[in-house]
């Protein structure tokens, strides 16, 4: 994946360079070419401010942009404000240099400016929390943090190559009643819902239906559903009853092959005898389940195959 990044950054600078020749026009009026390069952090907002252009035409002046790298990634008004338009495009692991070339004219000069905004790697999970990035800052890798629920689904949905266990979306909405066990049970779902080999683990969701807990544990196996489970990060802070959201500070651990997820916890949720799925389950915290029963334990986790934090 590096190799590709760095393919990318050269072919999209030759593709700058390319376009950097001084011109004539069939007025006499010439039309001046200079690069403008700027770091800029990934998963930032649409509309933060990227750079503003500036000329030494006099008089009213007008912008344009004549071309992108990347389609809708940037807006530009008259005030040279170059701006983020689409900003899921600014992702270091899908893009690390997005161009941009701009025509200024005052009506009869016109200056062409070549933009090369230089993507940051940050970390990722920081940047898309909000009401929890202070929890995460303090953390110690290896801790799992409680976060919203909008927080989980941005990390869910933007960023890279995010793959889904325990229970896909669909089999974690099914519109079932939900039960709950009366005491401390670990469940590991047999739905097809597996880790991919080279992953990290880097967040997990799941459904309770008691206050104050403090002992909730995710395990992973590369054994099988039933058996070989180990902890994954540290225990789970306090949470009450309802939909619980957390992520893992500095996972530096990946699945080196496919893998199944655990949770265990009180009073866990679950669909009772939804058709065509099972689950295991063992009592309390234990890393053998050797039970089974049919239905979905309602738990989720997010992996992705590079580590995208510090």
């Amino acid at each position: 994946m590096k190799t590709q990044i760095k393919c990318l950054a050269i072919l999209v600078t030759i593709a700058l360079v390319t376009i950097s020749c001084s011109s004539e026009d069939d007025n006499g009026n010439t039309t001046t070419n200079s690069t403008i390069e700027v770091n800029f952090n990934e998963n930032p907002r649409s509309g933060d401010l990227v750079t503003t252009i500036t000329s030494n035409l006099s008089g009213e002046l007008t912008y344009t942009i004549t071309s992108q790298t990347i389609g809708s990634s940037f807006t530009l008004n008259n005030f040279g404000e170059l701006r983020v338009a689409n900003w899921q495009v600014f992702d270091y692991e899908v893009n690390p240099i997005i161009g941009a070339t701009v025509s200024i004219t005052n009506g009869s000069d016109t200056d062409n400016k070549i933009i090369a905004v230089n993507i940051n790697d940050v970390d990722d999970i920081w940047s898309f929390l909000d009401d929890s990035r202070t929890s995460y800052e303090s953390a110690a890798p290896g801790q799992w943090i409680k976060v919203t629920e909008a927080e989980y689904n941005d990390l869910a949905n933007y960023l890279y190559d995010v793959t889904k266990s325990g229970a896909t979306d669909a089999q974690y909405n099914i519109n079932d009643p939900i039960f709950y066990d009366s005491a401390y049970y670990t469940y590991a779902n047999n739905n097809g819902a597996t880790i991919p080999e080279e992953h990290y683990v880097f967040a997990f969701k799941y459904i309770c239906d008691d206050n104050n807990l403090t002992n909730t544990k995710v395990k992973l196996s590369t054994t099988s559903v039933s058996e070989g489970y180990s902890n994954l990060g540290g225990d789970v802070p306090s949470h009450d009853s309802g939909e619980n959201y957390f992520v893992l500070k500095g996972n530096n651990t990946f699945t080196a092959e496919m893998s199944y997820l655990a949770v265990g916890a009180d009073r866990f949720g679950y669909y009772n005898g939804t058709s065509g799925f099972s689950f295991k389950y063992g009592a309390f915290d234990v890393n053998e389940l050797p039970y089974n029963w049919v239905g979905i334990a309602l738990y989720q986790g997010l992996s992705t195959p590079r580590k995208q934090w510090d």
